[in-house]
C-alpha cells in the first residue's frame, strides 16, 4: 500500500503522513492525528516503496522483507504510559526504515506479573497470540519486563526474539538493556548529593531492578531503610497521585522520593499542586524522560533513557539473528543520563518550590 492510501484513510496530507511515519522527532499537530496515521499504516501493512515493490514482484534483492511482531508487556494500551508509547512509535518507524512490515502489536501487561506467570494460563495466553495470524512472523520485539515462563512459551512460536528492557532476561533472549539498578543508583546519588537522607521509593517492588537499585543505594550511602517510605505500585498517573496522598499523611515523611517511572512522578506533582501543602514539598527524581517531563512545573528531574538508540540496536540484533549472523544470545547495554531539573533541590530548600502542572 502507498503513502497516499495511508494519508487518505487518516484524513491528512501525504506530506504529513510521510513525516509522521519517517521522523520520530516530528511534532504533529495533535497526538490524535499521529495515532490516526499510525493506525492507518498498521491496517494497510504499509511499507516504504522499495519494500512494497519487492513484495509485489517477489524479488527481494539484497534486503529481505520481514513481518515483525511487537509485544508490550507493561501496559494494556499505548495510552497508559507515554514511555511505552514513545518506544512503540520509535519501533514502528525503525521497522519501516529497514523495509520491514509491522505485523501485530500486542498488549499483555500480565506477562510482566510474576504471580500471574506462575500459573498455567501463561502458556495458553501466549498460544492465543499466534492463532489466526495472517502472516508468518520474521521476528518479535518485546518492549518491557517479561517473566521467564512467558519467554519460554514465546520461544516455541518465535525463533527470533529481542527484548528492550530495564530488567534483564538473564540471557533468555537477545536484549538491549538500560539497567534499572544503575538507573536507580544514578537518581538516588543526586538526592544524596543534595543532602537528602530520608529517601522514599514509588514503583513496582516485585523482582524489579529499580527497587533493587534503590535498596543498594541506601546501603551504599548508609541510609536508614524505612518501610513507610516505600509505596509499591504499578506505573500510572493515578497511582502516582495516590502515592503522594499516602506520603502527605505520614508523620515521618521522606524529603526526597525516587519514582521508578515518570508517569508516577507526574501524578505526584499534580497531587502536590492540588493540595498546595507549603510544609511538605519533597524533591522528586524519576526515570524515563518522557516528553511531558519537560512541561511539568517544576520541570521533572529524571534519568533519561536513550530510547532511539535502544530501538535501533534492537532492530540490528533482530535482523542479524534472522539473517543467521549470530546464534549466541547477545546483550547490548546502554547507559541512562541524569537530567537535572527543578523538581530536585538541596534539602535546605525543600519548601521553596511551587508544584503545579
Amino acid at each position: 500500500m502507498s503513502i497516499k492510501e495511508v494519508a487518505k484513510i487518516a484524513g491528512v496530507s501525504v506530506s504529513t503522513a510521510s513525516r509522521v511515519l519517517r521522523d520520530p522527532d516530528h511534532h504533529c499537530s495533535s497526538e490524535e492525528v499521529r495515532q490516526r496515521i499510525l493506525q492507518a499504516a498498521r491496517e494497510l501493512d504499509y511499507v516504504p516503496n522499495e519494500a512494497a515493490r519487492s513484495l509485489k514482484s517477489g524479488k527481494t534483492g539484497a534486503k529481505q522483507v520481514y513481518y515483525i511482531d511487537i509485544l508490550l508487556t507493561r501496559v494494556i494500551s499505548d495510552e497508559n504510559d507515554p514511555f511505552f508509547t514513545e518506544l512503540l512509535r520509535l519501533a514502528e518507524i525503525e521497522i519501516r526504515r529497514n523495509n520491514c512490515i509491522v505485523s501485530n502489536i500486542w498488549y499483555r501487561n500480565n506477562f510482566s506479573n510474576e504471580k500471574y506467570c506462575m500459573s498455567e494460563n501463561a502458556e495458553d495466553d501466549v498460544a492465543k497470540l499466534y492463532q489466526n495470524r495472517e502472516h508468518k512472523s520474521g521476528g518479535l520485539i518485546i518492549i518491557g519486563k517479561c517473566c521467564s515462563r512467558v519467554l519460554k512459551a514465546l520461544e516455541k512460536h518465535e525463533k527470533n526474539i529481542v527484548s528492550i528492557n530495564r530488567n534483564s532476561t538473564n540471557y533468555e533472549v537477545d536484549e538491549v538493556l538500560c539497567d534499572g539498578r544503575k538507573i536507580a543508583l544514578l537518581a538516588i546519588e543526586q538526592l544524596v548529593k543534595f543532602g537528602h537522607t530520608k529517601i522514599g521509593y514509588v514503583g513496582d517492588c516485585h523482582n524489579e531492578m529499580r527497587f533493587i537499585g534503590y535498596q543498594e543505594a541506601l546501603t551504599k550511602y548508609r541510609l536508614d531503610s524505612d518501610i513507610d517510605y516505600i509505596f509499591d505500585t504499578l506505573p500510572s498517573e493515578e497511582h502516582g497521585y495516590k502515592a503522594m496522598e499516602y506520603f502527605l499523611k505520614q508523620p515521618n515523611q521522606p524529603t526526597g522520593i525516587y519514582c521508578a517511572n515518570d508517569i508516577l512522578a507526574v501524578g505526584m506533582l499534580k497531587c502536590l499542586n492540588k493540595r498546595r501543602n507549603r510544609y511538605y514539598t519533597p524533591s522528586v527524581v524519576s526515570s524515563d524522560d518522557i516528553a511531558e517531563a519537560q512541561f511539568t512545573k517544576p520541570m521533572l528531574t529524571t534519568v533519561s533513557l536513550p530510547k532511539g538508540e535502544m530501538v535501533r540496536f534492537a532492530l540490528i540484533l533482530l535482523l542479524d539473528r534472522i539473517a543467521g549472523g549470530h546464534k549466541t544470545i547477545s546483550r547490548l547495554e546502554v547507559e541512562g543520563t541524569l537530567v537535572l531539573r527543578e523538581s530536585c533541590l538541596p534539602v535546605s530548600k525543600a519548601n521553596e518550590p511551587e508544584y503545579y502542572i
